[in-house]
């Protein structure tokens, strides 16, 4: 299942597969690239070298957080969708 969801303001994306769902504050991103180099299955660099959750399902939930915890800006934020508990950042 997929859960997509764009901000009003459009810098918040969002899509939903699996326990963990990941976004991306994109205001926040550098372009560091740190998540990509983690987890190259669910973020990748855009044109604009901010980083886009492509997919949920393609690293495990390990690895999106690692990925997430790499992020020198802290422009992802990670959710348990069982609990609805914000995991990373704390």
């Amino acid at each position: 299942m997929n859960d997509v969801q764009v901000s009003a303001d459009g810098k918040t994306q969002t899509k939903q597969v699996g326990k963990y769902k990941v976004s991306v504050t994109r205001e926040k991103c550098i372009g560091a690239g740190s998540c990509e180099a983690l987890a190259s299955n669910v973020f990748k660099l855009d044109e604009q070298n901010i980083a886009v959750v492509i997919s949920q399902d393609g690293n495990t939930d390990a690895e999106k957080l690692l990925a997430a915890q790499s992020c020198p800006t802290n422009a992802i934020t990670v959710i348990d969708t069982e609990t609805g508990e914000q995991v990373w950042p704390k």
